[in-house]
C-alpha cells in the first residue's frame, strides 16, 4: 500500500527555545539535546555533559515521552526516546512523529526513514541548505512516500533494525576498550 508520511502519522515541531519565557514559579525542565539524541541512535559518547541547562517555565512546551519518534532535522535521522530521556523539551531542531499504530509500527518508521532506499532517497530531495548546514523541510517530510508492508511484517523489520543497531554498538564500545586496555598494557611497558 503506497501512502504519505501524514497519511499515517502527525508531526509537531519542537518548541523554539529562544521564545521560552521563563518564570520563577514555573516547572524545571532539561532540554533534549544533541547528545541525547545521538545515545539514542546508538552512537556511543564520552561527552554527555554532567551541567546541563535548566529552564523554568509556565509556558506549554513539546516534552519527549520514552517510545516517541524524533527526528532530527539536522541530523537527518529518526530515533525511538530512551526512557531516560523522557521529560525533557523538544527544542526547534526536533520533531516529533506520532504514528498511528493501527496502521505503522514506531520501530519499521525509524529504519525506513533513516535506511531505506525509499527513505534515504527522499531524504536527500528534502533537504535544504549549504554543505555545512542542511535541514530537512518539515512539510517535504510530511510528504514522503512510503510504501507499507503488513504490520506484523512491520514489526518484525523494526525490531530486528534497532536490535542490530545496539548490537553494533555494544561490539564497537567493546573493541575501543579492548584498544584502551592494549594501549595501557604497552605504556605500562615502558
Amino acid at each position: 500500500m503506497l501512502l504519505t508520511y501524514k497519511d499515517i502519522a502527525t508531526f509537531t515541531a519542537g518548541s523554539h527555545i529562544s521564545r521560552i519565557q521563563q518564570s520563577d514559579h514555573g516547572r524545571a525542565y532539561f532540554f533534549y539535546a544533541t547528545e541525547h539524541f545521538l545515545a539514542d541512535d546508538w552512537q556511543y559518547s564520552e561527552n554527555i555533559s554532567t551541567k546541563e541547562q535548566i529552564v523554568k517555565t509556565d509556558q506549554a512546551v513539546l516534552l519527549t515521552k520514552a517510545g516517541d519518534v524524533v527526528i532530527s532535522l539536522i541530523h537527518g535521522k529518526a530515533v525511538l526516546v530512551s526512557p531516560i530521556y523522557a521529560g525533557r523539551i523538544l527544542g526547534n531542531n526536533y520533531v516529533k512523529v506520532d504514528v498511528d499504530a493501527t496502521q505503522l509500527s514506531a520501530s519499521w518508521f525509524v529504519w525506513h526513514f533513516n535506511e531505506s532506499s525509499e527513505g534515504r532517497r527522499q531524504r536527500a530531495q528534502a533537504t535544504q541548505g549549504s554543505t555545512v548546514v542542511q535541514r530537512i523541510a518539515v512539510n517535504e517530510l510530511k510528504n514522503f512516500v512510503i510504501t507499507l508492508p503488513s504490520l506484523a511484517q512491520q514489526h518484525a523489520m523494526g525490531e530486528l533494525y534497532l536490535a542490530a543497531r545496539e548490537k553494533r554498538y555494544y561490539q564497537e564500545r567493546i573493541a575501543q576498550l579492548n584498544e584502551q586496555q592494549i594501549l595501557k598494557q604497552l605504556s605500562d611497558m615502558i
